[in-house]
């Protein structure tokens, strides 16, 4: 049912591409507001989601920006005629999902010439400032000093947020989520005949900040003969994962079925027992959601940002990304197996949830805005 907001504004979503992570968020403030995501390209690589927009309640256009450069983690693009033509519609808020690319500042220097409140949309953590001073860090201060709200994803991006001396009266504080919906349906496909062996899962890119030779070497460490291991994925670091894979005598009992999506990604999740992020950096860290949704242990890293909101929940299991920290966890997991957990908590953390953050962030700013423009008019 439509959400009955007092105000049903025009919204600007500015994002890289289409994620199956964001459409649940998008699908529910598409019920409060007459909400436009816009998107810089269809696809990235290593991020080439099937996202079906066709039964999208909001307005979707894609914005085919040039791209100018690109790392293994981000890609960089300019602003277009069509993303400038969109801020010059005024709309009552504009949510920028980054800072990094010439779109994203340009986007905040039109709106904010504009008088269109700016929402930034923030999930990065101290650890991931990689610039703590220069040209990119003073960039990256000029782009949060222009935005009226700052809308982070929990606890770590809130400190980088502070770190960034944005007030903190401008920022709101949610918890990154996935559809919950979904992953749910995991628990419900788990085979009842599984093998003697503990399954480890992990989901993700094939890059160096993943920390995956440091998974593979601390695996053969510490498993029983039973065990294996399943990386889904794929990047530019496969052959080599591959290679060492075997160099450790793992060829029998870890396997690489690639990138999956859909359901034969419900179905990995179903197959496994533990998930394992071994990130030396990692601003969030979804698929850890997906995972405990699906009833799933998980080691995670402490250095990645979802860790901090984990400490103390069942099933979670909390490690430092060097190879003997991490074999010692993968053992705990193992140990402690006894059975999927139903109900975790993190599945109280819904897309609705963190919607209904945005929902009071937009209408907030937006408000203020029409104050200070009715107080202009009034002389």
């Amino acid at each position: 049912m439509p959400h009955k907001s007092r105000e049903r504004l025009s919204v600007l979503w500015l994002t890289n591409i289409p994620t199956p992570y964001r459409l649940p968020l998008w699908q529910c403030l598409g019920e409060r507001h007459d909400l436009n995501v816009a998107f810089l390209a269809e696809s990235e690589p290593a991020r080439s989601w099937a996202v079906d927009l066709s039964d999208a309640n909001h307005a979707v256009t894609q914005l085919h920006a040039r791209v100018i450069g690109r790392n293994s983690d981000t890609t960089f693009y300019f602003p277009s005629a069509t993303l400038m033509a969109l801020i010059r519609r005024r709309p009552d808020a504009v949510v920028i999902d980054g800072w990094e690319s010439p779109a994203y500042l340009a986007a905040r220097w039109a709106a904010r010439r504009l008088g269109i409140p700016i929402i930034a949309s923030y999930r990065s953590t101290v650890q991931t400032h990689r610039h703590k001073a220069g040209p990119v860090a003073a960039t990256r201060r000029w782009f949060f000093s222009g935005v009226h709200a700052v809308v982070t994803a929990g606890q770590a991006s809130t400190r980088a947020a502070l770190d960034l001396s944005v007030p903190r009266e401008k920022i709101a504080e949610g918890f990154n989520t996935v559809d919950v919906a979904r992953f749910e349906q995991a628990l419900r496909l788990r085979g009842k005949a599984r093998g003697p062996g503990h399954a480890f899962l992990y989901v993700g890119q094939f890059i160096a900040r993943k920390n995956l030779v440091t998974l593979l070497e601390s695996f053969a460490q510490m498993r029983s003969p039973e065990d294996s291991l399943t990386l889904v994925g794929d990047g530019p670091e496969r052959r080599q994962l591959a290679r060492i894979a075997r160099h450790l005598g793992l060829s029998g009992t870890v396997s690489f079925p690639g990138a999956l999506d859909g359901e034969e990604l419900l179905a990995a999740y179903a197959a496994a027992d533990t998930l394992v992020l071994p990130s030396s950096e990692e601003v969030w860290g979804l698929v850890v959601n997906e995972a405990l949704v699906a009833g799933l242990h998980t080691v995670v890293t402490s250095t990645c940002g979802v860790a901090a909101e984990l400490e103390g929940q069942p099933g979670v299991f909390i490690t430092e990304p060097d190879v003997t920290a991490l074999a010692d966890a993968l053992a705990q997991s193992r140990d402690a197996w006894a059975g999927p957990i139903a109900d975790h908590p993190v599945a109280s953390h819904t897309p609705r949830e963190l919607a209904d953050v945005f929902d009071a962030t937009i209408l907030r700013v937006a408000r203020h805005q029409r104050r200070i423009e009715t107080q202009i008019d009034l002389g």
